[in-house]
This record gives structure tokens, C-alpha cells and sequence, in this order.
């Protein structure tokens, strides 16, 4: 069943549920209006505390739902982004086209030279004017050339150009925010999944906030624990002059 299907199936049995315990509730309260026995009282407050632990666990059941389209969304989202990837740091030059610009950078630092005008689909800078640089975005015709580019990121260390994979922004702020928590030289993306290696040296792949979220409970941050351990009013201690 896809994720269409699945939420549409939830969505329809939360209405008729709700719709059956609504329709028998209302009955209830007319029956018992002329009622004013303490059985019927406790029925009905009997009914009511149920009805509310339901209610309850329908909102944790649609938040759940909507977790998992955001997530979906966010996938096909990123799926389309599959052939594109960021350069950053690169001087912009109106004398000559974006493509060119970008061949230039393969040729002279990634020493990728089998990447033709033909390869690249769309070429242009992301955002307005700044005093910075833009980042460039680049669209391949395929996923073989562009991984081949993202393969040679590596030789442009000291160049003070970088490439970047195009993340979605949900996935841009995870990254950004596992980056501060666990440290840059842990925290990487592949194929649009931000990889994160644990204090247990594994590597967990993130693709949501919640899995995210998950991932700081069971594995928290080195730093956040030692912060959190450290104390509020530390002074250091001097030396007495000899």
C-alpha cells in the first residue's frame, strides 16, 4: 500500500470512529436529561473520561499521519534534487556563462575533464545579489556524471571552493544542527541522507526530524554532555605569586 493510500485508510476509519462514538454520546446525554440518578451520572462521566482518552490518542494518531506525509513529500522533494549539486565559493563573472564557469572549476581543480556543456541541463546561480558569491547550482543529465563530480570534491580542499549536495530544507537544518552537536568531521550527507557517526562509531542515516530526534536520545551529543556536566560557576584557581 503506498503512502497515499495508507494515510487516506487512517483518515477514514479515524471518521467513522469518531462519527459512531459522537452519534452514540449525543444519545446518551438525551436519554439521561431527564435522569438525574447517580448511575446515570457515572455512566455518562464513565463514557466521557473514555471518549477523551480517545480523542487524545487520535491526535497522537494524526500528528503520526502527518510526520509521515511531510516525510514523504520531503523524499520526492528530494528525489527530484538527485542530479543537482551546489558549488559554493566561486567568483561571479557576467563576462562569461555559469556553465563555463563551472567547466572551468572541473577542469583546473576537480581535473574532471570528460564533463561536456552537453551534461549539465540547468546552470545559475541561487538566490539574490550579495557581497558573497552565490552559490552555483548545477543540474546533470545524469546521476553517473554527477556522482562522478561529487566523487572529486575532496581535490578542491584549499581552493576555498566546496560542493554541496541541493538538501531539502528540512534535511538542511538537520544537517546544520548535527554538524553543532556532534562535530563537522562526523556529520557528512550521501545521497541526500545526512550521515552521522555515533559515539559507538556506527554511522546512522537520517531522513526526518523525528529520526533525528530519536538519534540524539539514544546517542547524545559528546558535547552537550560534557556542557551539561560542567559547572555553572567554575572558577579558575591562580597561583600564588613566588
Amino acid at each position: 500500500m503506498d503512502l497515499y493510500s495508507k494515510l487516506s485508510s487512517s483518515m477514514e476509519e479515524l471518521s467513522s470512529t469518531f462519527a459512531t462514538r459522537m452519534t452514540k454520546y449525543e444519545e446518551d446525554l438525551k436519554n439521561a436529561s431527564g435522569d438525574t440518578s447517580h448511575k446515570s451520572i457515572s455512566s455518562l462521566s464513565k463514557d466521557f473520561t473514555e471518549f477523551r482518552s480517545l480523542i487524545w490518542k487520535t491526535l497522537g494518531a494524526l500528528k503520526s499521519q502527518m510526520e509521515l506525509l511531510v516525510v514523504g513529500l520531503d523524499r520526492h522533494e528530494m528525489s527530484s534534487r538527485g542530479k543537482v549539486l551546489l558549488l559554493h565559493g566561486l567568483s561571479e563573472n557576467k563576462e562569461t556563462s555559469p556553465v563555463t564557469n563551472f567547466l572551468g572549476v572541473m577542469s583546473e581543480h576537480l581535473k574532471v575533464l570528460n564533463v561536456a556543456p552537453s551534461d549539465i541541463t540547468a546552470c545559475h546561480r541561487l538566490g539574490t545579489n550579495t557581497s558573497k558569491p552565490r552559490p552555483l547550482l548545477v543540474r546533470f543529465e545524469s546521476r553517473i556524471v554527477r556522482n562522478e563530480v561529487w566523487r572529486n570534491k575532496s581535490k578542491l580542499k584549499g581552493t576555498g571552493l566546496t560542493l554541496s549536495e541541493f538538501l531539502t530544507k528540512p534535511r538542511h537544518e538537520i544537517f546544520m544542527n548535527a554538524r553543532k552537536q556532534y562535530g563537522i568531521h562526523k556529520c557528512w550527507t550521501s545521497d541526500g541522507k545526512v550521515i552521522i557517526q555515533v559515539s559507538d562509531k556506527t554511522r546512522k542515516k537520517i531522513e526526518s526530524a523525528l529520526e533525528y530526534r530519536e538519534l540524539v536520545a539514544q546517542f547524545p551529543p559528546v558535547e552537550s554532555t560534557a556542557a551539561s556536566s560542567k559547572p555553572v560557576n567554575e572558577k579558575r584557581t591562580r597561583k600564588p605569586a613566588k
